[in-house]
């Protein structure tokens, strides 16, 4: 058991939503008064943009369907009212992860203000599309229209650009910065840059506090001071439940877990000094009540849990009603139920992220005709589902094959391609023509890539079987767990789903790999301890729908409390792991501009 003692921190932190807009009073009282609604529809669309940014979505997504419902109001309405009608239906889209490409691109801003609209529109769109560097532009672009248009809207501009900015690995922030002229930007990239290597509060407000007074006149030390907050909720005792004494994969996941959590603080310690941290305590769950074991933390003066790890474990945890503090579960339930995530959250890197990754991007690409290869393991069975549950038009899946046995890997790549049909169109030729011919089988011509779950062991004979059946080049598309082993020539070109910590070199990802030389598969469990660090200490700062890069990964905290993982592209070269830099942020084309 390691008991490490801290004095309180108590500093301002920074604030990083939006304040709301003063809003105009309704002409009625019922904010749902259809009547009223269809009278003037126009100025209530002005009042359901205004209740959207202040945080009360649900009302303002109630106003637009009124309107919707009434095809003969939708005609009388005039072309700002047709404007805001837009501009909302495309906000909703991307609040719920919907394509909004052609409700984004028909927005028609009749006037400089509703072109402000549509700027900040149009950089949240390249975010949800992970162009985020052009998304930068766009924000950009918005706030150095706003200063002569609209000057109160800077506060919120300001904040969209901290969100976003937080979203981003510093060493990606880093490549941004060296490509930057304008200093203003600059400057926020060096503040954002400062927040995501920082591990706790202290070390951010430390770094901060030290650059203000460097930067006193930039606009972004301003912003966050203006946007502070007590930070009485952050942990101040932190207890950690792990399965450390058992000989299982959850005990060995927790020792990578440990030991990430202990790398963290040793590099917090010697920044900030350990007066300045929380104190923690290791409790082994093995053989105990996990339930009873966090009500015992608390009561032994924790007021923050990092723990459970089983799954069984966490969905017996969710139903437990309400704790006397703050709980990071390291698994995800079955189902979240009513989510509570000021005060209960969940932190697991599991494969389903990754296969709603490669369905989102694939989904976005154009002709994209795929076929489909996993295993047998059942996290390759997940994936799978996952994949084939979000995919969408204009991609398509050609063929779907489950590799059952492993020697018959070949044969089954082949049968998945087309080979086979080939071979079975030829024998029917031949018995109508009476006559053999002379004939090379060729794959199904409409594909041209192939989605494979697969692991590291799988990857090269997969790669192999291709090579040995395809007439053409196939894109290859895996997750993180078929580019762990040692890669051959053949995998060059090859694309995959991975995290921060893996594509971006870093002290971590270099402590990490040099430790799990012999194991690379644990090193994941070492990343996700040390996020589980920061983010239990950066408890108050990780809000809502926003992004927030780790060392390991970036996550997006949903409002079922779930960290949504969101795993980066990379592509093999030789035969090393690089960032997969999409064409796109570079030909971008701003519509509003």
């Amino acid at each position: 058991m390691i008991v490490l003692s801290v004095t309180n921190c108590s500093e301002l932190a920074p604030e990083v939503t939006e304040r709301p807009p003063t809003q105009v009073p309704p002409p009625s009282s019922d904010p749902f008064d259809v009547t009223a609604i269809l009278q003037d529809p126009d100025r209530h669309l002005t009042l359901a943009l205004e209740h959207y940014r202040s945080g009360e979505i649900d009302i303002a997504r109630e106003i637009v369907n009124i309107v919707r419902d009434h095809p003969d109001e939708l005609e009388m309405l005039s072309g700002d009212g047709r404007f805001l009608l837009a501009l909302l239906s495309a906000q909703f889209a991307l609040d719920i992860g919907r394509d909004a490409d052609q409700l984004v691109h028909d927005l028609q801003p009749n006037s400089t203000l509703q072109r402000l609209d549509a700027l900040e529109l149009w950089s949240r769109f390249l975010q949800h599309t992970d162009r985020d560097e052009a998304s930068i532009t766009a924000l950009i672009a918005a706030k150095k229209l706003a200063r002569t248009t609209d000057p109160f809207r800077q506060s919120r501009l300001n904040g969209q650009l901290w969100d976003l900015l937080g979203g981003m690995p510093y060493q990606h922030l880093a490549e941004l910065q060296n490509r930057i002229d304008d200093p203003e930007l600059r400057g926020w990239i060096e503040i954002a840059s400062l927040f995501n290597n920082s591990l706790s509060y202290a070390s951010w407000r430390l770094a901060f506090d030290d650059w203000a007074q460097q930067h006193p006149r930039h606009e972004g030390v301003d912003w966050l001071q203006s946007h502070a907050q007590e930070v009485n909720q952050n942990p101040k005792r932190i207890a950690i439940l792990l399965p450390q004494s058992g000989t299982d994969a959850y005990a060995q996941a927790a020792r990578g877990i440990r030991d990430g959590w202990m790398l963290a603080y040793m590099v917090d310690k010697r920044r900030v000094g350990q007066d300045s941290l929380p104190e923690f305590e290791f409790y082994d769950t093995v053989g105990k009540d996990r339930e009873q074991l966090i009500l015992d933390a608390f009561e032994n003066g924790a007021d923050h849990v990092v723990g459970p790890l089983s799954k069984d474990a966490v969905n017996s945890v969710r139903l437990t009603g309400a704790l006397p503090g703050s709980i990071l579960m390291l698994n995800v339930p079955n189902s979240f139920g009513n989510s509570r995530p000021d005060s209960v959250r969940y932190l697991a890197w599991t494969i389903e992220d990754e296969a709603l990754k490669m369905a989102q991007s694939l989904s976005k690409r154009d002709q994209v005709r795929c076929v489909i290869v996993y295993g047998n393991e059942p996290w390759m069975i997940r994936a799978r589902a996952e994949f084939e549950l979000n995919i969408a038009s204009p991609t398509h899946v050609i063929a779907v094959n489950r590799i059952n046995e492993f020697e018959q890997l070949t044969e089954d790549i082949g049968a998945t391609i087309g080979i086979e049909e080939s071979e079975q169109r030829r024998e029917e030729i031949e018995s109508l023509v009476q006559f053999p011919l002379e004939f090379q089988p060729r794959m199904n011509k409409e594909i041209n890539s192939i989605v494979a779950f697969i692991d590291s062991s799988q990857l090269e004979a997969v790669l192999e079987s291709l090579r040995f059946h395809a007439d053409r080049p196939l894109d290859v598309y895996v997750t993180d767990s078929a580019v762990r082993g040692k890669l051959t020539d053949l995998a060059n070109g090859v694309q995959f789903t991975t995290d921060t910590w893996r594509i971006f070199d870093s002290e971590f990802a270099n402590t990490v790999s040099e430790y799990f030389d012999t194991n690379p598969n644990m090193a994941s469990f070492y990343a996700l301890g040390i996020d589980a660090y920061r983010f239990s200490n950066l408890w108050n700062q990780v809000k809502v729908s926003k992004t927030i890069a780790g060392n390991g990964s970036r996550y997006r905290l949903e409002s079922t409390g779930n960290f949504r993982r969101l795993p980066f592209w990379g592509v093999v070269h030789n035969q090393k792991l690089t960032p997969l830099r999409d064409i796109q942020q570079q030909q971008t084309r701003n519509p509003y501009l």
